[in-house]
């Protein structure tokens, strides 16, 4: 769930990044359909536009659009204290000095003054 959750918005985050180039994108794929349908140089092929005017009028019509970004106004979302209620006393662990139940127990300590030398390579 998680996982599928996490890829949904990776991927409306690429679509979001990709806006801005997508007539690009638009005229490599179709690039054969605009040259020969939407091209208006197309009666005169020593220009060799081969598609790009249409692509100048897209990328024109969307530099034309306002870039709609999402205002947030504090104003309107009020920032104050908050009291949380019937927080509990973190429980202090008690430590039994038992021979029978030590960390201690359990640990070895040796100390050797020599490094470990790795074995040689015939």
């Amino acid at each position: 769930m998680h996982k599928s959750a996490a890829l949904f918005f990776v991927a409306l985050y690429v679509v979001a990044m990709l806006r801005p180039i997508q007539p690009c994108i638009e005229y490599m794929l179709n690039q054969d359909y605009i040259a020969e349908f939407l091209c208006i140089n197309k009666n005169e092929p020593e220009l060799q536009c081969k598609g790009k005017c249409h692509l100048a009028k897209q990328i024109e019509k969307q530099q034309e659009e306002p870039q709609h970004a999402l205002s947030v106004s504090m104003e309107n979302y009020p920032i104050g204290f908050v009291s949380i209620l019937n927080l509990k006393k973190p429980t202090n662990f008690i430590v039994f000095n038992s021979p029978l139940y030590s960390y201690r127990s359990l640990y070895n300590f040796q100390f050797s003054g020599q490094s470990f030398q790795p074995p040689e390579l015939v």
